[in-house]
C-alpha cells in the first residue's frame, strides 16, 4: 500500500508540475511565437494552453468528483475539437488563461489530496474509455496534460 500511495503523491506532484513548467513556457515565449503553429496539428502555444484549460475546466475539474459522489457514474463525451471550434478566442492573454489553469489545477489537486485508497478505486464508466477508477481517469490527465507540455517544450525558445 505505501508503493500505492507514493505512486499517487508522484502523480499529484506531476499534475502540480506541469502547471509549474507552463508558467515558466509562459514567462519565457516571445509574444511573437504565441500564434505560430508548432507542430503537423497546426495548433499555436496559445491554442494548447487554451485548450489544455478547457478540458481542466469542462472535463477534469466537473468529471473527477462526479466518480466520488455517484456510484459508477456515466461521465459524457466532450468533443474538444467542436468546443474548440466554437470557443478559441486568439486574443485572450496567455497570461490569463494561465492563471485560470492554474487556479482550476490547484482547486483539483487539494480535493485529490484529501481522498481516501477507497475514493481513488471508485469507478466511472464513459462512452469511449469504458470502466475505469479514479485513479486512471487522473492518469488520463497526466498523459494529455504532458503530452500538450511536451508539445510546447519543443519550441526552441524555450
Amino acid at each position: 500500500m505505501e508503493e500505492l500511495n507514493a505512486y499517487r503523491t508522484d502523480l499529484l506532484e506531476a499534475l502540480e508540475g506541469v502547471v509549474h513548467e507552463l508558467e515558466r513556457i509562459v514567462a519565457k515565449l516571445p509574444v511573437r511565437k504565441w500564434h505560430q503553429p508548432i507542430n503537423h496539428s497546426g495548433h499555436s502555444p496559445h491554442y494548447i494552453l487554451f485548450h489544455l484549460r478547457a478540458l481542466e475546466l469542462h472535463v477534469f475539474n466537473p468529471q473527477l468528483p462526479c466518480i466520488l459522489l455517484k456510484d459508477t457514474p456515466n461521465l459524457p463525451v466532450f468533443d474538444d475539437e467542436s468546443w474548440m471550434a466554437k470557443h478559441y478566442c486568439q486574443d485572450e492573454p496567455a497570461a490569463a488563461i494561465l492563471e485560470e489553469l492554474r487556479q482550476l489545477r490547484m482547486h483539483e489537486l487539494e480535493w485529490l489530496r484529501s481522498l481516501s485508497p477507497a475514493g481513488w478505486s471508485r469507478l466511472a464508466r464513459h462512452p469511449w474509455w469504458g470502466l475505469h477508477t479514479l485513479q486512471w481517469w487522473v492518469e488520463l490527465q497526466a498523459d494529455y496534460s504532458n503530452a500538450h507540455l511536451r508539445e510546447l517544450s519543443a519550441i526552441k525558445e524555450v
